[in-house]
Order: structure tokens, then C-alpha cells, then sequence
């Protein structure tokens, strides 16, 4: 077993292992949703909760590159909470325990008795990794992080219209 701090690339792997930590079944997401907004003001980005609880986080163009067309990168924050028969856990206060298996025919992330929540957990670790990072260049980035995919789409179907930069 290893920790994900050694896998590659390191920023994505972080930010998968944080989101982990923090309770997220769906119907259920306002701590990792409160981390978001967190995370995202503290790198100076705009971020703004819909109606639904939707989050939809802007980063601006690098220089150079502000008449590029913009991306929208989607992902959801909740998980399906499973547990193995055998497992004390709790999905509203219990963190998820991530770990890395080594076999000889490859190395896979796994989780300790639970569901891992890497649908949708590494997309929402990716598109996070992209709005932190410094080094890439690219036109406006908005990313959409929806609530309850896993129980009933709720987010998706609440989505207003007009949310999105239009070029």
C-alpha cells in the first residue's frame, strides 16, 4: 500500500486525497462545497453558488489569451456512499482512507472498505488541478461543480440558464 502523495501528477493526486477527506454522500454536500468556495476565494478566483447549490468558479484568461474561445469544465461533488459489510464508517462525518495497491500487473487506487468516489471525485480533483495551476495558457476557464448526480441529478436539472460567459 502507498499514500497518493507519490503518484503523479502531484497537484491533481493532492487535491483527489483532500476531497477525500471530506464527508460528501450525495443529498449531503455542503462540507465539500463550503471546502470549495474556500479553496477557490483563497486563490483569488470568482465563485458564485446557484440556486441548487450549484458551484460555478471563473478564472480569466492568461495574458495573451483573452480573445480565445472559453472552456467549461464540469464535474460533480458528491459520491455514492458504499460500504463493505465489515466496515465501521460513517459517510457524513467519516473521511474516505484512499490507498494505492501494488501488483505486478499495475498499481490502482482503492479505497479501505468503502467506495472510493473517484466518480466523480478525480474529475472534480481535475478540473480544480487546471484552475490552480500557473503554468498552463488559456482562454477564460468556468468550471460547474453540480450537487447530487449520484441520487437524482438534482443540480443538473436545477442548472439555470444564463450562467455561462457567452462569446
Amino acid at each position: 500500500m502507498g499514500t497518493l502523495s507519490q503518484l503523479k501528477p502531484t497537484r491533481l493526486w493532492q487535491l483527489f486525497e483532500k476531497i477525500c477527506s471530506i464527508p460528501r454522500p450525495s443529498k449531503h454536500e455542503q462540507k465539500i462545497s463550503q471546502w470549495i468556495q474556500s479553496w477557490a476565494t483563497e486563490l483569488g478566483l470568482e465563485i458564485k453558488e446557484d440556486n441548487v447549490g450549484n458551484l460555478i468558479i471563473k478564472k480569466p484568461a492568461t495574458q495573451g489569451m483573452e480573445g480565445r474561445q472559453g472552456i467549461i469544465l464540469q464535474a460533480h461533488m458528491d459520491m455514492v456512499p458504499q460500504k463493505n459489510n465489515d466496515t465501521e464508517h460513517d459517510f457524513l462525518t467519516d473521511p474516505i482512507r484512499p490507498y494505492i495497491v501494488h501488483e505486478s500487473d499495475g498499481d490502482w487506487v482503492t479505497a479501505d472498505g468503502t467506495t472510493l468516489g473517484a466518480d466523480n471525485g478525480v474529475g472534480l480533483a481535475s478540473a480544480l488541478a487546471v484552475l490552480a495551476s500557473d503554468d498552463l495558457a488559456h482562454g477564460p476557464l468556468e468550471v460547474l461543480v453540480t450537487i447530487d448526480e449520484e441520487a437524482g441529478m438534482t443540480g443538473a436539472f436545477g442548472l439555470e440558464s444564463g450562467q455561462f460567459a457567452r462569446r
